[in-house]
């Protein structure tokens, strides 16, 4: 079993997953893009929803 880590947020008063990126954690509690985040630093910082730039030279041989 895998347990994300997890802080609590103190603009949106709720425990978030740190497994994430901040984008997608703005989304779930629905925080403005201008908003200083107070864990952003904490985030993995990889979107695994979209195509990583390494990912297009899998099948090429590189």
């Amino acid at each position: 079993m895998f347990d994300s880590p997890i802080a609590p947020c103190p603009l949106c008063g709720e425990m978030v997953l740190l497994d994430q990126t901040r984008a997608e954690c703005a989304r779930e509690h629905h925080c403005d893009k201008n908003t200083a985040c107070p864990l952003d630093r904490y985030f993995s910082g990889i979107d695994f929803s979209i195509t990583q730039p390494k990912e297009m030279f899998r099948d090429t041989g590189h």
